[in-house]
């Protein structure tokens, strides 16, 4: 009896072993075989889990881009096909709850009856609310299933137009399209999660999940309410008496960090629909248009003049020319030039903008009067080697390396092209191109003491849980100017605005210091003007620039830089207390019966302001600097 016990068990341990072995050997040259074909036999899922794209807002918190959560409805075409109740209740239900036709919920039940994940491309980015109310409905009616919604984002802009051409916008792809969406894309875009999960023989879903990972939040150097109130004055002026110019762009920076709190122009549209004209032209317009002109059109309509476009400055190019001689100490406080209104370069009668001449001039009339005699007798005196070395170390013809996309670099002539009628024309801003930004950028280096700063429009980055991923410090890039020159730089700003041309850009109760330009633009023969002025507030320890241009006015006689001083004066004084700079109070005359202004709004407010036309503005001023037509065809030629 032991015996056959023993050859039992020794048997049984015998099978035992050859089992597993058996059992080892087929999960090691067929597993892989075996598992494919049990997996086979059961349903899947594999589907994408949404990351949300980063806000970006501006440096007091307020929303300018957000990506709010919305659901697209996913259908399950076999599960209703394994019940016909079912299947008839929940088709009814979808069609009479979002109504749309049953017949396109049928289509993709027959098409796909094996199908357990299929997209309704009429039921997509639904809202929070739609979602619950139909859940709602489902857990009242046992019959209603097969239907689900998986989480998804839709890009929102609260504010609309308001900072447009600085913010961008999201394309097709989910890829940012120009501005911070642009140039920020990879901070702002998150990692997309994934959940496998298939179905069981009870057919219950059995998930893994891994999670996506948000972007990072962005914000932005500028102040919304000021950008918002910059674009309603450009709207303003456009309507104005002498408008629409052809373009109008304004910038506010922060001349002690190189921080944009305002930035814009005559371009606007609406961030949630931007592939449309309607913001721009009227249909009337946009009917006539071809296809190529609307797309041509559009894309003028989203880039961004600050930085896209380059001109001839004019005279606003002045304290550059000044600011280089006096730290180059080819001239100095004591120098003077003697003003007849036309100096002969080479053979080439240029004028002044006072063609009876000005007569003996100091620097700091030179600048107040916008004397181009006295900058081109300053710029013969340094030679083309040192305004050439001035003209690079300021910016000009390079990228200030703005955090936007599409910045351009203007056109600077070579040292070896700076010839006598070149570097004359050059000294008061003709013959040479730059951008906006090139121009504040620099200004602001001359007025806070020499100090050039990257310009940004970002400030810091954070985690989707509000952690602190990079902050941008003011960076300092190079050293433009002497501290001395720079305190000169501004006293002698300050009287052009108190005594000099820039008197209109005055601002009451406040200390404004500032440069006019009047340029002319090419061909001459065409009357046509780019105006502007640059200043900043207070001078005498600035801490708001500004740099306004009306690029041809819509009037006759455009050579005026009245345009450009009152337009920056009204914008200072409507932006400065939002800034946190005051008026001095004992400065302000008191007013008999001010004047209503319906052209504000809250910070809350999207509405445009109500539009008032006042009176056009003032011509007393004519033109600073005015070349003259007797120039020499080569001349013309070499300027072009």
């Amino acid at each position: 009896m032991r015996r056959a016990l023993f050859v039992f068990f020794a048997l049984f341990f015998v099978c035992f072993v050859f089992l597993l072995l058996r059992i080892f050997f087929l999960d090691k040259n067929d597993g892989n075989r075996y598992r494919k074909a049990a997996l086979a036999q059961q349903s899947y899922t594999n589907s994408v889990l949404n990351y949300q794209r980063g806000p970006i807002r501006d440096r007091n918190g307020t929303t300018m881009a957000v990506s709010l959560r919305r659901y697209n409805l996913i259908l399950e075409p076999r599960t209703l096909n394994n019940n016909d109740a079912m299947h008839v209740r929940t088709v009814d239900a979808l069609a009479s709850f979002f109504n749309i036709s049953r017949d396109v919920i049928e289509k993709i039940v027959a098409s796909k009856p094996d199908s357990m994940y299929e997209h309704i491309d009429e039921l997509r980015e639904l809202t929070d609310e739609q979602v619950d109310n139909f859940r709602k409905k489902m857990s009242e009616d046992e019959l209603i299933d097969g239907v689900w919604f998986e989480e998804t984002y839709s890009r929102s802009y609260p504010l609309k137009n308001v900072g447009c051409n600085l913010i961008g916008f999201l394309g097709s792809d989910d890829h940012g399209t120009y501005g911070i969406e642009e140039n920020y894309n990879e901070e702002l875009n998150g990692t997309t999660g994934r959940e496998y999960g298939y179905f069981d023989s009870n057919m219950n879903l059995q998930r893994t999940i891994k999670n996506a990972k948000d972007g990072n939040e962005i914000v932005m150097t500028i102040d919304a309410h000021v950008q918002q109130v910059v674009e309603q004055q450009i709207k303003w002026f456009q309507k104005s008496g002498a408008g629409p110019a052809k373009h109008v762009g304004v910038m506010l920076m922060n001349p002690n960090n190189g921080e944009i709190l305002a930035m814009a122009s005559e371009s606007s549209f609406d961030l949630n629909n931007p592939r449309t004209l309607e913001t721009m032209y009227s249909a009337k317009k946009i009917a006539k248009m071809s296809e190529e002109e609307q797309k041509e059109k559009m894309m003028e309509m989203w880039s961004n003049f600050c930085i896209g476009s380059a001109y001839e400055p004019g005279s606003t190019f002045k304290p550059f020319t000044i600011a280089a001689a006096l730290d180059e100490a080819v001239i100095n406080e004591d120098f003077t030039c003697d003003c007849t209104g036309v100096k002969n370069v080479a053979g080439s009668k240029i004028h002044c903008a006072n063609r009876n001449g000005h007569g003996t001039l100091n620097l700091q009339h030179i600048l107040m009067e916008s004397c181009n005699v006295g900058l081109m007798d300053i710029a013969a005196k340094m030679g083309r080697t040192k305004f050439s070395k001035y003209t690079k170390l300021y910016g000009f013809g390079q990228r200030t390396g703005i955090d936007l996309p599409g910045e351009t670099s203007g056109l600077i002539h070579s040292k070896e092209a700076l010839n006598a009628v070149e570097l004359a024309t050059s000294s008061f801003g003709q013959t040479q191109t730059v951008t906006m930004v090139q121009m504040m950028s620099a200004f602001c280096s001359l007025i806070n003491g020499g100090k050039y700063y990257q310009p940004h429009l970002v400030r810091e980055i954070r985690s989707s849980d509000g952690d602190p991923v990079k902050k941008f410090e003011p960076m300092i890039v190079k050293e433009t100017t002497s501290e001395e020159t720079s305190r000169k730089l501004r006293k002698y700003l300050k009287a052009t605005v108190e005594e000099g041309t820039a008197k209109p850009a005055a601002v009451e109760g406040y200390s404004v210091g500032g440069k006019t330009g009047t340029a002319e633009k090419r061909p001459v023969s065409e009357k046509n003007y780019l105006v502007s002025f640059i200043g900043a507030v207070p001078i005498d320890n600035p801490e708001v620039a500004i740099y306004v241009i009306i690029d041809e006015p819509n009037v006759e006689d455009q050579a005026h830089s009245t345009y450009a001083t009152e337009f920056a004066s009204r914008i200072l004084g409507k932006v400065l207390p939002f800034l946190g700079i005051y008026a001095d109070e004992s400065k302000i005359k008191p007013k008999e019966t001010p004047e209503p202004d319906t052209s504000e709004t809250t910070e809350e407010s999207n509405q445009e302001p109500e539009q008032k036309t006042e009176e056009e503005p003032k011509q007393e001023e004519k033109q600073e600097e005015e070349k003259t037509e007797e120039q020499t065809e080569e001349e013309q030629t070499e300027e072009n």
